[in-house]
């Protein structure tokens, strides 16, 4: 998984758990299909960004995740070089995003791992 992939399922999936309403069917419909891709190949994320894109609350949640994951990403990285973001597939963070995909309600099941999902971040951002 590619850095900018970390960044995105996290940013997503905080995203989710922001959100007050359950997402519209057709959207959740299009989660359940990248939870699949997910489960073949750990690597295809999907497009995560035209997904969101699509229903504004869950965009305007996922920008302002991604901008302050970003920040987070460059403050860390003042002082010396970073080590990369692991680029093999976050296997936990990947078996969180399939739960939370495959739920029936993906708001639902990630309010119920927000405090997973900012360990998982915590674990890979101090690994670099």
């Amino acid at each position: 998984m590619q850095p900018n992939d970390i960044i995105s399922i996290t940013a997503f999936l905080n995203a989710l758990a922001k959100l007050n309403e359950s997402l519209p069917a057709d959207i959740q419909k299009q989660l359940h299909a990248i939870a699949e891709n997910l489960k073949a190949n750990p690597n295809n994320i999907g497009n995560l960004d035209v997904i969101a894109e699509s229903y504004p609350p869950l965009d305007e949640a996922y920008q302002q995740e991604l901008t302050a994951l970003k920040q987070e990403a460059g403050i860390r990285s003042k002082g010396l070089p970073p080590l990369p973001l692991p680029k093999d597939p976050n296997q936990e963070l990947t078996n969180s995003a399939i739960d939370t995909f495959s739920a029936e309600d993906s708001v639902a099941a990630a309010k119920a791992k927000r405090n997973l999902l900012q360990r998982l971040w915590q674990l890979i951002s101090r690994s670099r």
